[in-house]
């Protein structure tokens, strides 16, 4: 199957959504906006790991989730977890995508799926092998700005266009003494 566009994911033929159960890897903004979005749509989330077995217990209580996993072994054991959605730092994917797959799990991972295109040609080729969904996520396209600037173009508002420019800004890392593990080269 290989990793396919997330609003394409099926992950079993014989089962809907609802029927599965997912665990969040990943306890920081990412881990939250998954896990909220998957109680939106009534998928139950088994348990959450943090970086510490304290973090994860604390993410499972402030989230309404009945498990925070010790550990990334103790996930990938879960016998009730179908799908693990990978909220973690980009350095961690490639390994933690690995081995949710070689665990027989589904993988929603989210942007970069690896580090570089070796490991991302692993990822896909062993999501081939194995038949499982992966699906990497890239939720910028749903924002309800990006939605309404396709609208207007569909609808014929701006005429024919020859030529786009865009960017994006976010004010975070705005002043020197702001830090954020991505301005580190090695991670």
């Amino acid at each position: 199957m290989g990793f396919v566009p997330a609003e394409m994911l099926r992950l079993r033929k014989e089962a809907t959504m609802k029927d599965l159960k997912a665990a969040v890897v990943g306890t920081g903004f990412m881990g939250s906006t998954h896990t909220e979005a998957l109680h939106r749509l009534g998928i139950d989330v088994a348990g959450i790991l943090g970086s510490s077995a304290e973090k994860s217990q604390q993410a499972a209580q402030r989230l309404a989730i009945p498990t925070g996993y010790a550990t990334y072994d103790d996930l990938l054991a879960d016998g009730e977890v179908d799908v693990v959605h990978i909220t973690t730092p980009n350095r961690l994917h490639y390994r933690q995508s690995k081995q949710a797959m070689e665990a027989g799990k589904h993988v929603l991972c989210e942007k970069p799926l690896a580090m570089n295109t070796d490991e991302t040609t692993e990822l896909v080729t062993l999501a081939e092998q194995t038949g499982l969904v992966a699906a990497v996520n890239y939720n910028l396209r749903f924002y309800p700005l990006n939605i309404e600037a396709r609208d207007i173009v569909e609808r014929g508002d701006l005429g024919k266009i020859y030529s786009i420019a865009g960017s994006y800004v976010q004010d975070w890392l705005f002043y020197e003494t702001d830090y954020n593990w991505r301005v580190l080269p090695d991670k």
